[in-house]
């Protein structure tokens, strides 16, 4: 089995973190892999400490645009997809200072990147992940649950780009599932269409700290979800169905239906009851 893994590195203070993910695979002695690392400056002790824990790693050096998706676009056109079995992306996902708030789940701090991660955070999870592509030969991609998305109403600027990309892919939407925060193992091949495509760092947008939606790079997030039901896949769970999950998904939308309160990208504060709007405010 070889798996070919990119890491792209803005934070390299977290370099040690995701190094301990990546021991997960080293440790298996069925899977062989190779780690790509993208930088977007040289830092010779960071690149030293990759290369002590991978001597044969390729690091590349790219411009800080596109967030994580422009550095992924770059290194699968360095690589050829069709010598691998699966494809891991990686990145450094900071903590989370403000909750974030999906469909089913409330995230703070480093629980995103954590549940993200969650795949191959033992060697327990890994092969259970592994065991589940074997098992389910129209899983495509796997991710934890909660982070399954199924792109409706949010962001509606970066689904429209993303439609069109797919379009130009020569791919027909079959469904608009991602996965939120853009962590995942997925089989390799579904990959060779981005490989085409001839996008560079230059035609994404500046980088923006503030992650507002609408970008190229936001569209993007979409697309390596909806090219993978496009191509007749699936995105699913990396573990096999728990009662517990739906229960939990079912009582916090149920107490977001009762009582809904939150805080915009605008700052401003929305309060509603059983999905009627009581209060706003600017804060």
């Amino acid at each position: 089995m070889k798996i070919y893994v990119h890491l792209h590195l803005f934070y390299t203070e977290m370099l040690d973190e995701m190094l301990f993910y990546l021991s997960n695979l080293s440790s298996n002695s069925q899977i062989e892999f190779d780690l790509c690392v993208t930088l977007c400056e040289h830092n010779k002790d960071v690149e030293a400490k990759i290369y002590a824990f991978k001597d044969n790693a390729k690091i590349l050096i790219v411009p800080n645009r596109g967030y994580d998706i422009a550095p992924f676009l770059f290194a699968l056109k360095q690589v050829d997809l069709s010598q691998y079995d699966y494809l891991i992306k990686l990145h450094s996902k900071r903590d989370l200072k403000q909750p974030a708030y999906l469909p089913c789940c409330r995230l703070i701090g480093s629980q995103w990147r954590q549940k993200l991660l969650e795949f191959m955070a033992t060697p327990q999870n890994l092969q259970k992940t592994l065991s589940r592509f074997e098992k389910k030969t129209k899983a495509g991609m796997l991710t934890a649950p909660e982070l399954i998305i199924k792109a409706i109403k949010e962001d509606r600027q970066a689904i429209s780009r993303a439609e069109q990309i797919i379009k130009d892919m020569g791919l027909h939407l079959k469904n608009k599932n991602f996965v939120a925060g853009t962590m995942f193992i997925a089989r390799a091949s579904l990959f060779m269409p981005l490989q085409k495509l001839s996008y560079t760092a230059n035609d994404f947008e500046e980088f923006d700290p503030t992650h507002r939606g609408g970008s190229l790079a936001h569209a993007f997030e979409r697309v390596l979800g909806f090219m993978v039901t496009a191509q007749g896949y699936k995105i699913s769970s990396y573990s096999s169905f728990n009662i517990i999950f739906p229960i939990k998904s079912f009582l916090y939308r149920f107490k977001n239906f009762i009582f809904y309160k939150r805080i915009n990208s605008k700052g401003i504060l929305h309060i509603k009851i059983c999905k009627i709007p009581v209060y706003s405010k600017k804060i």
